[in-house]
């Protein structure tokens, strides 16, 4: 029977590593600039929502008419 030989395991050399962690640097920084901008997104939506509120709040007060007064004799 022949002998089964299994690839062994070869660490990534300076290089290698260093190329890895420049590209993992990279990668973080752009999903941390992606969640930024989606954080801000989501920040001015709320603000306009909350001013198309309070508008529309605003808009639907009433205001209370004054009664004309009525006749001196009709009491």
């Amino acid at each position: 029977m022949a002998k089964k030989e299994f690839a062994k395991f070869v660490g990534p050399d300076g290089a290698a590593r260093e190329a890895e962690a420049a590209k993992t640097t990279r990668l973080r920084a752009l999903r941390l600039a992606r969640e930024a901008e989606v954080a801000e997104e989501k920040k001015d939506a709320a603000t306009r929502e909350a001013a198309a509120k309070l508008e529309k709040a605003q808009s639907r007060r009433r205001v209370r008419t004054p009664h004309p007064p009525t006749p001196a004799g009709l009491t």
